[in-house]
């Protein structure tokens, strides 16, 4: 009986761990509706390139559509080959600041080159 107790504890405890380290990727609404929750720190979402402009994207849940304030601008190394109609992962730090044309005064700073999804 304590066999039994002491694998299932380890097991438990395995799984517990493993859990863990589960990467958590948000939908960009999610954050953007949501934004005090998130400033200052990591995260990863997945989304598409709304707008493209020379510094910036803007990031969306969406493919196509008009731009919202909860659509989420985004800066860092590599969002200059990012092409409209894919699907991307992103990492980096949701950050309160600069207000971008769309309104927002968040926006998330690279900390990864994009991945396509």
């Amino acid at each position: 009986m304590a066999v039994k107790k002491l694998v299932y504890g380890l097991t438990l405890a395995l799984a517990m761990a493993g859990m863990a380290q589960a990467e958590v990727v948000h939908k960009v609404g999610k954050v953007t509706w949501h934004p005090a929750g998130y400033v200052g720190k990591d995260v990863a979402m997945v989304g598409y390139v709304l707008v493209s402009k020379p510094d910036y994207i803007l990031f969306s849940d969406e493919a196509k559509g008009a731009v919202s304030r909860h659509d989420l601008p985004v800066t860092g190394a590599g969002i200059d080959t990012m092409k409209h109609g894919l699907k991307y992962l992103l990492h980096g730090r949701f950050v309160k600041g600069q207000t971008f044309a769309n309104g927002s005064p968040y926006h998330l700073e690279l900390s990864a080159l994009p991945a396509v999804k």
